[in-house]
């Protein structure tokens, strides 16, 4: 039996995404404020190897910059707003995920970080990562990285053996027990719309963490719980907590 690794059963997907900038400081405070207890972000690197706190590779939709983060240095990257024109939120950052290590101890939330690597700098990311965690993660907090690369797992299971890992799946394919052996993994991460009763009785059977991203209506969410599932990622995490 795999000891999984336990988020709260609510997760903030990118923070509370639905009412501020995802992957901000101001939609990590909010769902903090919503009463959130576990945050989820993605992180991903400059060119001189800052990890930053931002979902796509490229710049132009959630930020004012334009091309690959991974093109730009910090120094660049620092003067991007991550505002999406709304409004209450014009000033907020791109933000380094140094800050955002800050802002959750500040509000003492558990982190799922998913490694979002440019090709070919999936070691260097997760160096990176890794820097910016030891030493400055608390081990009171929760802690799980999932990543859709697999090899940016297998790399952080050599580099930061400690920490809790999570393959990022859309269905849960038929080597899924393989698959968390192979990584030595405690929890696995799939899409909720593809995701079967019995495939989830499997996992959560065997002894794994099975949580579904991205949830946002309250019945799946009942669904899902009453399937086994531990927990949902949701970009609505106020209305999810006042709910369930």
């Amino acid at each position: 039996m795999s000891q999984h690794t336990r988020l709260a059963n609510i997760v903030a997907h990118r923070g509370a995404s639905a009412d501020a900038p995802e992957n901000t400081l101001g939609a990590l405070q909010l769902a903090a404020t919503q009463g959130a207890r576990c945050v989820e972000i993605d992180v991903s690197i400059s060119a001189d190897g800052v990890p930053y706190v931002h979902h796509d590779h490229k710049l132009e939709r959630c930020t004012n910059g334009h091309g690959l983060l991974c093109e730009h240095t910090a120094e660049q990257l620092d003067t991007l707003k991550a505002s999406k024109n709304l409004t209450g939120f014009e000033q907020e950052p791109l933000p380094r995920l140094s800050a955002v290590i800050a802002l959750l101890k500040k509000y003492e939330l558990g982190l799922n970080l998913e490694i979002k690597p440019y090709q070919n700098l999936e070691q260097r990311t997760v160096d990176a990562i890794c820097e910016e965690l030891d030493g400055s993660w608390p081990d009171s907090l929760p802690l799980v990285i999932s990543s859709f690369s697999h090899l940016s797992l297998e790399m952080m299971r050599a580099k930061h053996p400690s920490a809790a890992r999570a393959p990022l799946v859309g269905a849960v394919p038929d080597d899924w027990h393989e698959l968390m052996l192979r990584y030595d993994a405690q929890n696995l991460h799939c899409a909720d719309k593809e995701l079967t009763s019995e495939k989830a009785a499997a996992v959560v059977d065997a002894g794994f963490g099975l949580y579904c991203y991205t949830v946002n209506d309250i019945e799946r969410a009942r669904t899902l719980f009453q399937w086994g599932v531990h927990g949902v990622f949701t970009d609505h995490p106020g209305q999810m907590l006042q709910n369930l």
